[in-house]
């Protein structure tokens, strides 16, 4: 990749990714753009090529500058993070306390009933009845985890109050225990003392034995129901999946393929309900939220990790509902079900593609009553006199519909120089526009991601969050950009020793490189000697050398030998790593720290990398006169991709032109969405990362005067894009032909779709 300066920035056809800092700012010096200045306290980013005279605006972010410092503090997110930590450090020390105190009153209660013979019957008859209180809070328990489905905080609740429950049912067992027994903590040290002494005779150690039984079953029971109460959100979810599974298994048995199981298995679901989304216009609000109405009405969603449930009240209603399953598309493009997860055959690793399925659904934009916003409606049933269509992901290549939506799971991973959508490194340097003969090595139908997916991702962020702004929830894998030295050098090994403080910095499941530079000193994770030690290792976990030193355990087959010169750089999360999060919604870790892959609806998204458009471009022109347009492309039919600009513009649809935008960042103000086509196009610039639809377009410059250029689109963002990247983020200004370590693709089922038309 051919490199370039602007300011003093490093320059690679993927836009600036290193800040020039710039000292204060000056009226009368030109900055450009990720010029960095200080003014007024605060650090501020240039964001526009030839800015002069127009001067930060102090603790806010504007077109021309991007507050990354607010004057005289860190930014309320930093604020927020540290707040947090300190509050979970302090809550998990009170937990550890609180086990610590209850583990040695149940030591002391066991020597004290080990007394005599007659206070062990007694504690045995007592223990009964413990068992039996235990018995009663199970079936709490049980009636607890039974609601967990509709609302996960009343199942925090309950447990939390069973918590409380067992341990006063547990002390007062101790306390019948040991009524025997003079209460004076002293005189109790010394009579277990004495006790312990005498206890010689082989009868009396069998009354021992037994006491020590029952109170370990009392325990061991008490424990396992709470256990099984905080686990019963989580299996929820896997349940739904087994016996949907089951079901489809049954209906498939019967009679007839797996795809006419699934069409007769949703039939079976389809209700009435109506969900609707209404996005105001921009210059009624800058908000990001948008008012959920209908079905949707009063619902709540927030995401989960591997340690910890959220709450889904739509993923689990039958129009939403996510199903894993493995899929192929035939030569026409139409998509073969292959297994469902809970069903033999189903894999996540290996030569399979992984989708998401859910129910086919209907669509409907329309104006507000106000006429001052969009309303996007979602039915499970047809409704084609209302004027609802299916949306583009149902309609087969011959134009009929069929009964089920499905997406891509992840990344795509290379096995043996083909593609395919399953759980392992994400492929990288290969996928571009151009490149879709490697997109079709699974067969003739294939391309990489198309808009219908794009959109998706963006209509499930309106309809689960009530936000345009995905990241206000989770971040993704976009501020994940640390590279350290090597801070001691080892033979033979199969870790890396850093620093504490910056061991710290990394999370367990993500990956990193190691590479020796040696003369080198451009570190950008593009160049190969920047992974040549290790390539894409998996964190396994981070352990202790000593007070000073930390070190990152890695997943790999062989050992290696590092030195201080070395650079240990972040990378992309693997496909899968979102496998063990306990929703349908969340990251492995933290939804907010900027450092997690996450997935919605099941569908992972942001995880360090871009993911190339494989079925759209778009075709920037310059006339003689200097005039410039922006048009955007794309084609339903990935058989017929071309790079060839003129049979684009013949054979391809014209989605819409982009307003200008050249050189420059341009956060979207304005957006042209249908979501039943996988249409998201800007129709305005301004605002944010926190107005409007919180994403940036970057476009790339002006071609020379009677030249044009065709230029690939880069979704979602990478590890370095912060609060510009999510749903509606697109990096545009790279060639169809452009590969980069940054550049990730997924394979979609939708490459081949048809045309509905209504009949009469």
């Amino acid at each position: 990749m051919a490199n370039k300066t602007t300011g003093s920035g490093q320059w690679t056809n993927m836009g600036n990714v290193t800040t020039n800092p710039d000292g204060s700012y000056s009226d009368s010096k030109t900055y450009n753009f990720l010029d960095m200045v200080s003014y007024e306290g605060g650090s501020y980013v240039c964001l526009e090529n030839g800015t002069i005279g127009v001067r930060p605006s102090p603790g806010e972010s504007t077109d021309r500058w991007f507050c990354s410092s607010v004057p005289g503090e860190a930014t309320p997110d930093f604020k927020n993070l540290v707040t947090e930590t300190k509050e979970a450090a302090r809550t998990a020390k009170e937990k550890a306390s609180e086990a610590e105190t209850s583990a040695k009153a149940s030591e002391i209660s066991a020597q004290a009933a080990s007394n005599s013979a007659g206070a062990a019957a007694a504690s045995a008859r007592d223990a009964e009845n413990a068992k039996d209180v235990v018995a009663g809070y199970k079936n709490a328990a049980e009636k607890a985890a039974s609601s967990a489905a509709t609302s996960e905080k009343n199942v925090n609740d309950k447990i939390a109050g069973l918590d409380n429950t067992f341990s006063e049912k547990t002390t007062s067992a101790i306390e019948t225990i040991n009524k025997s027994v003079d209460t004076k903590a002293e005189e109790i040290k010394n009579e277990i003392t004495a006790t312990k002494n005498s206890m010689v005779d082989a009868s009396q150690k069998a009354i021992n034995d037994t006491i020590d039984a029952r109170k370990t079953e009392i325990n061991n029971t008490g424990a396992s129901e709470i256990k099984n109460v905080q686990a019963e959100s989580a299996t929820q979810t896997q349940g739904i999946k087994s016996v949907a599974a089951e079901q489809l298994a049954a209906i498939n048995a019967a009679g007839g393929t797996l795809e006419s199981a699934i069409e007769r298995y949703y039939a079976m679901r389809r209700t009435r309900e109506i969900y609707t989304v209404e996005d105001l216009d921009p210059d009624v609000t800058q908000a990001c939220t948008v008012n959920r109405l209908d079905a949707l009405s009063g619902l709540t969603c927030t995401p989960s990790t591997n340690t910890t449930a959220g709450e889904d009240q739509i993923g689990t209603l039958e129009a939403f509902r996510p199903i894993e399953v493995n899929w192929i598309l035939d030569d026409d493009g139409n998509q073969k079900i292959t297994a469902i997860e809970g069903m033999p055959g189903y894999k996540t690793t290996g030569k399979v593609n992984r989708g998401i399925m859910n129910m086919g659904l209907y669509y409907k934009k329309e104006r507000n009553a106000e006429d001052n916003g969009w309303l996007h409606h979602w039915s499970m049933l047809p409704r084609k006199e209302e004027g609802y269509v299916p949306m583009k992901e149902c309609v087969r290549s011959d134009n009929t519909v069929q009964g089920w939506m499905l997406h891509p799971k992840g990344a795509a991973v290379d096995i043996d120089g083909v593609p395919y959508v399953t759980n392992g490194k994400p492929v990288r340097n290969k996928p571009s526009y151009a490149n879709f003969a490697y997109a079709r090595k699974q067969g003739p139908a294939y391309c990489f991601e198309t808009d219908v997916d794009a959109a998706w991702v963006l209509a499930l962020t309106m309809i689960k969050y009530g936000t345009k702004d995905l990241q206000a929830y989770m971040r993704g894998c976009t501020a994940y950009t640390a590279q350290y030295n090597v801070a001691v050098a080892e033979e033979n090994t199969k870790r890396v020793i850093l620093t504490k403080d910056q061991a710290n910095y990394f999370v367990v499941g993500s990956s990193v490189s190691i590479g020796n530079p040696g003369s080198n000193t451009n570190f950008d994770r593009g160049y190969n000697y920047m992974h040549n030690i290790v390539d894409s290792a998996k964190i396994t976990a981070i352990e202790k050398v000593d007070d000073t030193y930390s070190a990152l355990v890695l997943d790999v087959s062989a050992s290696f030998t590092t030195a201080t010169t070395y650079k240990v750089s972040t990378m992309h999360w693997e496909t899968g790593s979102t496998d063990s999060v306990q929703g349908y919604d969340g990251s492995p870790v933290s939804n907010t720290d900027g450092k997690n892959i996450c997935k919605i609806n099941g569908i992972e998204i942001l995880p360090g990398g871009y993911s190339v458009s494989g079925n759209s471009m778009h075709i920037v022109s310059t006339d003689a006169d200097g005039n410039t347009v922006d048009k955007y492309y794309r084609t339903n039919n990935a058989k017929l991709l071309t790079t060839n600009l003129d049979t684009i513009i013949s054979t391809y649809e014209e989605v819409g032109i982009l307003p200008e935008a050249y050189d420059a960042w341009k956060y979207v103000k304005g957006q042209l969405v249908d979501f039943g086509k996988g249409t998201m196009i800007p129709t305005e610039w301004g605002g944010g990362d926190k107005a409007w639809w919180a994403d940036a377009w970057y476009c790339g410059g002006k071609p020379a005067a009677g030249t044009r250029t065709g230029r690939e689109l880069l979704r979602r963002g990478d590890l370095y894009y912060g609060g510009i990247a999510g749903p509606s983020y697109v990096g545009g200004n790279g060639g169809l032909t452009d590969t980069w370590w940054c550049i990730l693709a997924t394979l979609s089922p939708n490459a081949v779709r048809g045309e509905w038309q209504a009949a009469a």
